[in-house]
C-alpha cells in the first residue's frame, strides 16, 4: 500500500485532542501523521497549549512542527485563520503531505451558517466547510458533547481556550446564545446545507467551463453573463489565481472593476497580484 503522509491540525483543545488520538488508534504502517501547532500568541497562557501539544506528539511518536504568531491580543478572528492556514500549508510542503486535516465538526458548520445569515450570506455561505481540496475535515458528523464525551472516556488531557467565553467575539455569542434556540431545527440546516452542496457541485462544474484558465479574462464574454454568474465565475477565476481570501463584497467588487475600470488602470487583489484593464481584456498580474 503506498505511504501516506497527513498534516494533523492541533491546537491542544478538546476537538483536535480527540481527533488526534481517534486517528493514531486506527493508524496503518504506510500512514506518517506530523502534528502542527500554530500559537497565535494572542492570550498569554497559549504557551501551555503549545506545551500540551508537544507532549501528545511526543507520546505518540507523531513528528511536531510549531509556529509562534506573536499576533497579539488585539488580533482579530480572521487574521489568525489566515496565519494559521498559512503554517498547515507550509508544513504540508515541507512533508509533501497527502492532507490538511482539521477537527471541525457539526457544531462549527451551524456556528458558522448563522454567523454567515446575520452577516446577509449568499447560498455559499449556507453550506461551509465544504473543504478545499488540500484539507480533510473528518470530524464534521460529530457533535461537540460526543466530543466531550470521548476524551472523558478515554482519559485525555486537553486545554479549553478561556476566550471561549468572551461573547465580544461573534462566534462565541451564537454558540451561547443563538445556537441552545436553536437545537430543534439542527438537521434542517443541516438539510439546507446537504441540498445546496449537491446543486453547487453541478454549478461549479458549469462555472468551470466558463472560468478564464491562465489569467485573462476576456470582457466581452464576462458581460454577457447575468451578474449571478459574473460573480461566481469572478471567485472562481480567483481561487484558480491564488486567492483565497474573498468575501461578497470583494468579489463584487472584482466584477464591477472587470466590468468598468478604465484602459490602463489597475486595483490591488491582495499583496501579491493587481487586476489590470487592457483594451479587450482584464488581466491578473504580479506586483
Amino acid at each position: 500500500m503506498e505511504n501516506q503522509t497527513y498534516i494533523l491540525a492541533v491546537s491542544g483543545g478538546v476537538d483536535s485532542v480527540a481527533m488526534t488520538h481517534m486517528l493514531a488508534e486506527k493508524r496503518t504502517p504506510n500512514i506518517t501523521y506530523v502534528i502542527a501547532h500554530f500559537d497565535h500568541g494572542i492570550r498569554p497562557e497559549s504557551y501551555k497549549d503549545a506545551e500540551l501539544t508537544a507532549e501528545i506528539a511526543k507520546n505518540l511518536q507523531f513528528q511536531f512542527e510549531i509556529e509562534h504568531g506573536n499576533l497579539g491580543p488585539k488580533a482579530s478572528e480572521a487574521l489568525a485563520r489566515e496565519r494559521r492556514y498559512e503554517f498547515l500549508r507550509e508544513v504540508a510542503a515541507k512533508y509533501n503531505a497527502d492532507k490538511i486535516v482539521t477537527a471541525h465538526h457539526e457544531d462549527d458548520i451551524l456556528e458558522t451558517i448563522v454567523i454567515n445569515l446575520l452577516r446577509g450570506t449568499g447560498p455559499r455561505g449556507l453550506m461551509p466547510m465544504s473543504a478545499p481540496s488540500d484539507i480533510i475535515r473528518p470530524l464534521l458528523n460529530k457533535r461537540k458533547t460526543e466530543l466531550y464525551a470521548y476524551v472523558k472516556k478515554h482519559s485525555l488531557q486537553w486545554r479549553e481556550d478561556e476566550t471561549n467565553e468572551d461573547e465580544d467575539y461573534l462566534r462565541n455569542y451564537v454558540r451561547k446564545n443563538i445556537l441552545p434556540k436553536l437545537e430543534s431545527h439542527r438537521e434542517d440546516f443541516l438539510n439546507i446545507r446537504k441540498r445546496l452542496s449537491d446543486i453547487y457541485v453541478e454549478v461549479d462544474q458549469l462555472i468551470k467551463l466558463a472560468t478564464p484558465r491562465m489569467n485573462l479574462l476576456h470582457r466581452t464574454s464576462f458581460v454577457h453573463h447575468s451578474f449571478a454568474v459574473q460573480r461566481e465565475i469572478i471567485r472562481a477565476w480567483m481561487i484558480r489565481m491564488g486567492v483565497t481570501d474573498l468575501d461578497r463584497a470583494t468579489i463584487e467588487r472584482f466584477v464591477m472593476a472587470c466590468k468598468t475600470l478604465p484602459l490602463g488602470k489597475k486595483i490591488d487583489v491582495d499583496n501579491a497580484l493587481w487586476l489590470v484593464s487592457e483594451r479587450e481584456n482584464v488581466r491578473i498580474m504580479k506586483k
